[in-house]
């Protein structure tokens, strides 16, 4: 895989040299920036373009270039630096860069902002602080916020690239990956291994019932390891199961390719609307998804073998919005939670977790 770094400059500089050159063969640029789920969600598209006889390149930030570089359908990848690119200055970036392609489809946005409004906000442009005014929809009756954006994100992806929908998103770890992934499971002695993904990136994210959860399935069941995974904030969600032999706590220890090589290893993987939950979503172990700002329209409509965890009593679910903090999101008072994450039954949670266990 041929991999281009972006050099730094004013972007008024770049020229097509900067971005490997016009190519010689027909080729289309992805452009997708964004969280590890952004990446994954837009794979999807990949193989569709490499049946049409397309070379892909795809213009990455740092942050999701590792997912894929052993993906079978990617020729070359375009990589800049997080944040390298001012938001002012993106549109005459791309530009530029476009006329090194014979298609050129951007995807920054077609989700986030689009289908998942953006509230206004301060954002850092440059190392200084700027008022971002949002989308003005997000002010809108829950009903016809809904009408807007209960679209799925897969088929919006492909609908935007002009092609038609046809494989899920899927992550191709490396041999040695795959080899890692085996042999760590190997290690586990329970015939049922289910992991628990804890966080995700905003404040809905978390649900508040998972030790309900997580010591329901240990009284039921004597033949299930749990692996608990997130980042290193998520350790402390762990506090309480360290001296539980069958809670194998890894936040903030596996890379998140290493979390993704050892998805097929799993039977159960519970979590929110996170990367790795995208990434399982085409596999055939069992899915428990804790659905906040989407609804089964938006996220799970195409998932295989998955179960779409709706709150009970929650009349802003599913409100189609991005949250940078509560100020924006309904909380719980008991749990301190968002309201959709706390109004999710965990005896639901926990029976769905069993009857899907071997």
């Amino acid at each position: 895989m041929k991999k281009i770094h972006v050099p730094t400059k004013i972007v008024e500089d770049y020229v097509p040299k900067d971005f490997g050159g016009v190519r010689e063969k027909k080729t289309v640029c992805i452009v997708r920036y964004g969280g590890f789920g952004d990446m994954i969600q837009a794979s999807s598209l990949f193989p569709v373009f490499k049946d049409m006889g397309y070379r892909v390149c795809v213009n990455v930030t740092e942050i999701g270039h590792s997912l894929l570089l052993n993906n079978p359908y990617v020729d070359e990848l375009i990589i800049q630096n997080d944040n390298q690119i001012s938001n002012y200055s993106l549109g005459e970036y791309w530009d530029e860069m476009a006329k090194c392609f014979d298609r050129f489809v951007q995807l920054s946005e077609s989700v986030e902002g689009t289908l998942l409004l953006n509230p206004k906000r301060t954002i850092e442009i440059d190392g200084r602080p700027h008022v971002a005014e949002g989308r003005e929809e997000y002010n809108w009756s829950k009903e016809d916020i809904h009408k807007l954006c209960n679209k799925n994100y897969l088929e919006e992806t492909h609908r935007i690239a002009g092609v038609e929908f046809k494989h899920a998103p899927f992550y191709h770890p490396s041999s040695l990956e795959k080899r890692w992934a085996k042999k760590t499971r190997k290690k586990i002695k329970t015939k049922n291994v289910v992991m628990v993904v804890l966080a995700g990136s905003s404040v809905h994210k978390v649900y508040p019932w998972i030790d309900n959860v997580i010591a329901t399935i240990l009284l039921k069941r004597k033949d299930v390891s749990i692996i608990t995974m997130g980042d290193e904030l998520c350790q402390l969600l762990e506090a309480g199961w360290e001296n539980e032999p069958r809670v194998i706590t890894k936040a903030g220890e596996w890379s998140i390719t290493k979390t993704l090589s050892f998805l097929p290893h799993c039977d159960v993987i519970v979590g929110p609307e996170t990367g790795l939950l995208n990434a399982a979503s085409s596999m055939k172990n069992h899915k428990c998804v804790f659905l906040s700002h989407s609804s089964k329209e938006n996220l799970t409509k195409h998932w295989k073998n998955t179960t779409s965890m709706e709150p009970d009593d929650c009349p802003c679910f599913p409100c189609h919005k991005l949250h940078f903090g509560f100020h924006t999101c309904n909380r719980d008072k008991e749990t301190g939670a968002a309201l959709c994450a706390a109004n999710i039954e965990h005896s639901k949670v926990a029976q769905d977790i069993l009857r899907n266990l071997k």
